[in-house]
């Protein structure tokens, strides 16, 4: 049974046959937030691949794209948005197959990623023959994050070149939002930008006690209409409530609504221990209900961390202290801590008391995961 750090553990749960990897011999790790479960696919020390399912949309979010060949196919064929951290061969080397999975009548798949990632992806679909594909040919919409917008790039394969489209705002460092969520980013440094995300469900639109009163109206259709303009961003929408006043949704919303905030998953790796990396990823962690982040090295290998632009057990550890995360899931340790686990984790166990402690899995099924309850 994985243990938690208060003794409480966690419990296993079973999972659809192929969601999660077959046949990984770390720990596979999956964490149930709310509408969504949370899975490392290559486990804690394989390339870093996080898989994100949207319940009750038969959908998935990809963080990273490490080595890809243990999802299983109908998986990738779910995934509608990618979030790629950099374009180091660990993070991005699954794409070819994730491309080739994308074969068929799928509609465009939004990839994220620093300045850059459109010649990654371009390159490797520029490297493949597609003269077989006809018009089933894997689409990509390419978002590039320059601080205050994105960038972005219509992709068909063999069908040309890039074809830009309008670049959008990113307003508070909100890269992608929908009316279930948003995902946040922060720019970090590993000798190359490296962006770390935060997926951020949105809470239930709640009126205000006394609100609809307080404005001479009743409840009606008119309150389904505010909610929706607040959840897709329209506060320009003229609302209506029946009292021989028009409003801006907006201003409306101010007055009458109220919205609870959802539990963050923070998914961040490869960036060094610098006061504005801590800082940066400090902020963008604030209260998350799990953050899945690096730790590289052990202590007694900090000058290899400093080198390579890593994190350390204690940096991490300081990074969910400061930020008071639900609950840490360390991973993308150094393989040479391969027969090493426990002294990981006992490290880190010594720096905080956020940690998730995962059993090494075994069983040869892969239908298995670990989840916490905290």
């Amino acid at each position: 049974m994985p243990q938690n750090h208060d003794g409480t553990g966690a419990f296993e749960v079973s999972v659809e046959l192929g969601a999660l990897t077959s046949i990984a011999h770390d720990p596979q790790v999956a964490v149930r937030v709310g509408p969504a479960v949370a899975s490392l696919v290559n486990g804690v020390g394989g390339d870093p691949l996080l898989q994100l399912r949207l319940l009750h949309q038969s959908r998935s979010l990809l963080f990273d794209m490490g080595d890809s060949g243990r999802m299983a196919l109908r998986s990738a064929h779910q995934v509608s948005d990618v979030f790629i951290s950099h374009g180091h061969a660990d993070h991005i080397g699954g794409f070819m197959w994730f491309m080739r999975s994308r074969i068929g009548h799928f509609p465009p798949c939004r990839l994220f990623g620093p300045p850059g990632l459109l010649g990654h992806i371009t390159g490797m679909l520029q490297g493949v023959l597609w003269d077989r594909v006809e018009d089933r040919g894997p689409r990509f919409v390419v978002h590039e994050w320059h601080g205050d917008h994105l960038k972005r790039w219509k992709l068909d394969a063999g069908q040309g070149p890039p074809a830009p489209l309008e670049d959008l705002a990113t307003p508070d460092n909100v890269i992608y939002s929908e009316p279930e969520f948003r995902v946040r980013a922060a720019m970090l440094d590993h000798g190359t930008p490296v962006m770390a995300f935060s997926w951020e469900p949105f809470g239930k639109l709640n009126v205000r006690k006394n609100g609809v009163e307080g404005i001479d109206a009743r409840p009606g259709p008119w309150l389904h209409d505010l909610k929706m303009a607040v959840l897709r961003s329209s506060p320009d929408k003229l609302i209506s409530p029946g009292n021989g006043y028009t409003y801006r949704a907006g201003d409306l919303a101010e007055k009458l609504l109220i919205q609870n905030t959802g539990e963050p998953v923070v998914y961040a790796t490869d960036f060094a221990d610098t006061p504005e990396n801590i800082k940066r990823m400090t902020d963008l962690a604030r209260d998350a209900h799990t953050l899945f982040c690096e730790s590289s090295f052990m202590l007694e290998d900090a000058d290899q961390a400093r080198r390579t632009g890593h994190l350390t057990t204690e940096a991490t550890a300081r990074i969910a202290n400061a930020a008071g995360v639900r609950q840490l899931i360390a991973f993308h340790f150094s393989h040479r801590y391969a027969r090493r686990r426990n002294q990981v984790y006992s490290e880190l166990l010594r720096f905080t008391d956020r940690l998730l402690v995962p059993e090494r899995e075994t069983a040869p099924s892969g239908c298995r995961s670990t989840r916490s309850d905290r």
